[in-house]
């Protein structure tokens, strides 16, 4: 098995272990989601950085398999990072999601009216269907695979 089949693998278990465990949560709308990687943080910390940071990991993974930087992919792990430290790092300790959901939308819009604040929170509480919640992981999964495809383990 050459590297360029470990690195897909890699990422395959690695985004497979991700939606498994997020799905085992019943995972049903965007809030779900979002409340299911605090949860994991705080109260599993291994497994929590494990499947918040699985896009370093990819990139960690094909940078000492195959010698390259895939930029593209950086890219996008460092908009998930901007994104997790408005939303997941957060200094809040709570079991309650709706104490969760109120924190995220006050931290994220200072100015809201109370139909605007209902408005935000029914859209994060809508149920979603599979593929709009796991989509982000499945273009990780196709980007990295036509990334080490393409570049066939040489320099990037």
């Amino acid at each position: 098995m050459d590297n360029n089949v470990l690195v897909e693998l890699v990422a395959f278990l690695v985004i497979a272990l991700r939606i498994y465990i997020l799905s085992g949560m019943n995972v049903n709308s965007t809030i779900d989601k979002m409340f299911g990687l605090y949860t994991l943080k705080n109260y599993n910390p291994f497994l929590g950085y494990t499947i918040l940071f699985y896009m370093e990991i990819i990139v960690i993974a094909e940078y000492f398999m195959l010698g390259m930087l895939d930029v593209g992919l950086l890219f996008l792990a460092v908009i998930d990072i901007f994104i997790q430290y408005k939303n997941i790092f957060i200094p809040l300790v709570t079991h309650d999601k709706q104490a969760y959901l109120d924190t995220i939308i006050k931290s994220n819009f200072s100015t809201l009216t109370t139909d605007e604040y209902y408005q935000l929170s029914d859209e994060l509480n809508k149920p979603q269907p599979i593929w709009k919640l796991y989509s982000t992981e499945f273009i990780v999964f196709l980007f990295v695979v036509w990334s080490v495809e393409l570049s066939g383990g040489f320099g990037g």
